[in-house]
């Protein structure tokens, strides 16, 4: 076996051509040969070959690659050393086959060197670490955030047996098209025909971002540690619903041969998928090496650089077209992309042994008799980039659609409409009205009356057996004369303003309408509106003439009942209220009324009456409403509202002596008077040196000849005291008084 490759490569998804791409490293891969044995040491040459791609920004490819060899079961670090780059050159990749990827561009930069390892140790790691991938991964948790470590493991049987490393055959596509079936040979080839097996695994990470601050000791967490750093400390996390066996979904799911190690399924979602291949190699049921090949696989939509389409129905396979009209369908060719098609041809079968070719980019065809005829469009015929379609023609007689309507001009009625439709082909099997939007119907014959006048479109729709349909309209000017008809409420009270609506049938603003109520006056109008003054039986009479002259009329006699109303009214005594004197007397004013309900309503309070002159006293200060609702034998009702004032009123004096003594009289000095609703009190007592010796914001608190009420007692004097404070409805109110104290 003469290479062992690990490799990453970026294959990136849901790209379109004018996307930018990261300049990331994208991949790597080591590889190994077996050169001579040097005493207890093998030497062997060691490749190292890093991928980026070109059309982005960012981390170019290292001057020197950090290279560390461990063991395996021990995590030793048996040796470390800086390669030098030797070269750097594009990759090329073929693009799929007549489809035309988004652009991408990858280079590769290749490391060599030579390195003795001693046989019969363990195991061996050979790896180099490399920060960070790709921030629009779409099936890993933080993708700009982690690395990757490229690594080959070499074991003590295959270095005891001189072994090479397999080799993997084909670089990995960098585009994949998306709903395109994927089959790619993942495979490796080895030289001494080991056994190898693959498998999808968990992608290993490498390196950080903590740029030039080193976290660890041996910089594990910067771009390029040096030396690469094992164990590693976490692994990749795949965001549900992928894993490591499961990177990319997929219908069919991508999956990888055990065995021939070629990957296959269709990936269903555009995106940057992480996806890890583990190849090992076995001799005898012996380990001799594993290869960890990370990559990313790349699923873009993808354009055809030519496609065949025609305008028609696409089923089973084939393009399909009809016609029913004498034998010719013309070709509506919507291939592309007309830039990159050269040639066509539209082979068409004519009869079993004869083929006729069109050369026309839309071929008008007109076929020999009626029937099923087959062909095909190929475009870029014996190109590599070419396509063709399959085609059906249907051909039929022509079909005939037609239909008769009759109706009465001046009868309001249905309109009745046959169908007279032919067909060649044999029998109609099914018929569509639409009758001006009005109404849609399947039958065959039918009747149906307009709710409303105008011209009238109707469209008849048949089918064939065959298949063959055909539409047709007529249109139908319809003003039949009106079915009179008017609503409006029978019975009211004066004075009645009485609304009128027509709802005549059929009917629209190009008739005429007028009203006659009997007075004398005719009325031109579709819906008036009558007030009436006086009791009694009233009627009228209605008249309508159609466009085309067609006239109805129509009486209605004693068909409203007016009945007297009754009117309500009051008024009430005293005009002005106060919280002081709140009662009032209501007088009943109203007409024509013979039942009184009254309604009371204050902030917080609520009373009711059926006197007709009640009395009502008010708890309530500010604006009382008052309704007085009145009925009459006839069932008229008639209501009316008015607002009464409560004036709220604050009194307040100031006596001018007071003993405190304690003798249980006038040992207090406070206002007296009436003061609900008073707010913002205060009331201050002055010494006649000018000293506030009492204060107080409670308008029931009164001075007890004490300072503050509780200090020395004040000498008999005359003291000033001054009270504000602000009344009901805002007033602000200053009170100033010389009050005696006596001892």
């Amino acid at each position: 076996m003469k290479n062992l490759t690990l490799f990453s490569l970026l294959l990136f998804a849901a790209l379109t051509p004018s996307v930018l791409w990261a300049k990331h490293i994208v991949g790597g891969e080591i590889t190994y040969k077996f050169k001579e044995r040097n005493g207890s040491r093998n030497v062997y040459e060691f490749t190292l070959d890093v991928f980026r791609d070109e059309l982005g920004g960012g981390a170019a490819f290292d001057i020197e690659a950090a290279i560390g060899v461990y063991g395996k079961g021990s995590g030793r670090l048996y040796f470390e050393k800086k390669v030098s780059k030797t070269s750097e050159s594009p990759v090329t990749n073929p693009n799929p086959p007549c489809l035309e990827p988004p652009e991408v561009s990858v280079s590769k930069a290749s490391y060599i060197w030579t390195m003795e390892l001693e046989r019969d140790i363990e195991s061996y790691l050979i790896m180099y670490q490399r920060c960070c991938r790709n921030n629009t991964i779409t099936n890993i948790v933080d993708p700009g955030q982690v690395g990757a470590t490229y690594l080959v493991e070499i074991t003590p049987a295959s270095m005891n047996l001189n072994n090479n490393s397999p080799t993997f055959k084909y670089f990995p596509p960098t585009i994949i098209c998306a709903s395109s079936s994927l089959k790619f040979d993942h495979s490796a080839v080895d030289t001494e025909g080991d056994r190898l097996e693959y498998s999808f695994g968990l992608p290993t990470t490498g390196g950080g971002t903590d740029g030039q601050n080193r976290t660890q000791p041996n910089g594990c967490n910067t771009p390029a540690p040096i030396p690469p750093c094992w164990p590693l400390s976490s692994e990749i996390q795949y965001k549900l619903p992928y894993s490591f066996s499961n990177p990319m979904g997929g219908n069919p799911v991508i999956q990888i041969n055990p065995t021939t190690g070629i990957i296959t399924g269709t990936p269903d979602v555009q995106g940057k998928f992480v996806v890890s291949v583990f190849l090992k190699e076995y001799r005898n049921n012996v380990l001799l090496t594993v290869v960890q090949r990370d990559f990313q696989f790349n699923v873009a939509p993808c354009q055809p650089l030519v496609a065949g389409k025609i305008e028609a129905e696409f089923s089973t396979g084939y393009y399909r077209l009809k016609s029913c009209d004498d034998r010719t369908i013309q070709v509506t060719n919507q291939s592309k992309d007309r830039k990159n098609i050269t040639d066509w041809n539209f082979d068409i079968n004519f009869t079993k042994d004869s083929v006729v070719r069109f050369k026309a980019w839309e071929p008008i065809i007109v076929f020999p008799d009626t029937g099923v005829f087959y062909g095909k469009l190929v475009l870029n015929p014996n190109l590599d980039c070419s396509d063709s379609i399959k085609l059906q023609f249907k051909v039929f007689y022509t079909v005939k659609s037609d239909f008769t309507f009759s109706y009465d001009t001046c009868k309001s009625g249905p309109v009745k409409f046959t169908d007279v439709s032919k067909s060649n082909n044999g029998r109609i099997t099914s018929w569509k009205w639409n009758l001006n939007g009005e109404k849609d119907t399947i039958a065959q014959n039918l009747s149906y009356e307009f709710p409303t006048p105008g011209v009238k479109r109707i469209l008849l729709s048949i089918l064939d057996e065959k298949g063959c349909k055909r539409d047709t309209f007529k249109d139908l000017t319809l003003y039949p004369a009106s079915q009179i008809g008017v609503k409006s409420d029978r019975i009211a009270c004066t004075p009645a303003e009485i609304q009128f609506t027509n709802i005549s049938t059929p009917f629209d603003s190009t008739y005429k309408m007028t009203w006659d109520f009997g007075d004398g006056k005719i009325i031109n109008s579709f819906n008036p509106k009558r007030l009436y003054s006086t009791p009694g039986d009233y009627g009228f009479k209605v008249k309508i003439i159609s466009p085309l002259g067609c006239e109805t009329n129509k009486s209605y006699n004693n068909f409203i009942k007016i009945k007297q109303g009754a009117t309500a009214n009051f008024s009430f005594n005293p005009d002005r209220l106060t919280s002081l004197n709140n009662t009032a007397t209501f007088k009943d004013e109203s007409l024509f009324a013979n039942r009184w309900n009254w309604y009371f309503t204050g902030r917080t309070t609520r009373a009711y009456s059926q006197k007709q002159n009640p009395i009502q006293i008010f708890k309530d200060t500010g604006s009382q409403k008052i309704q007085l609702v009145v009925s009459n034998e006839f069932g008229c009702v008639d209501s009316i509202t008015k607002l009464i004032d409560v004036e709220p009123i604050v009194t307040y004096w100031l006596p001018n002596a007071f003993t405190p003594n304690e003798d249980g009289t006038n040992d207090t000095y406070k206002g007296v008077g009436f003061v609900a609703g008073l707010n913002e009190f205060k009331m201050q007592i002055w010494n006649r040196w000018g000293e506030l010796i009492f204060e107080t914001n409670n308008q029931y608190e009164g001075w007890n000849g004490q300072k503050y009420n509780k200090g020395e007692q004040s000498p008999q004097g005359v003291y000033l005291c001054v009270v504000t404070f602000t009344e009901p409805r805002g007033k602000r109110t200053e009170l100033r008084s010389y009050s005696t104290l006596i001892r």
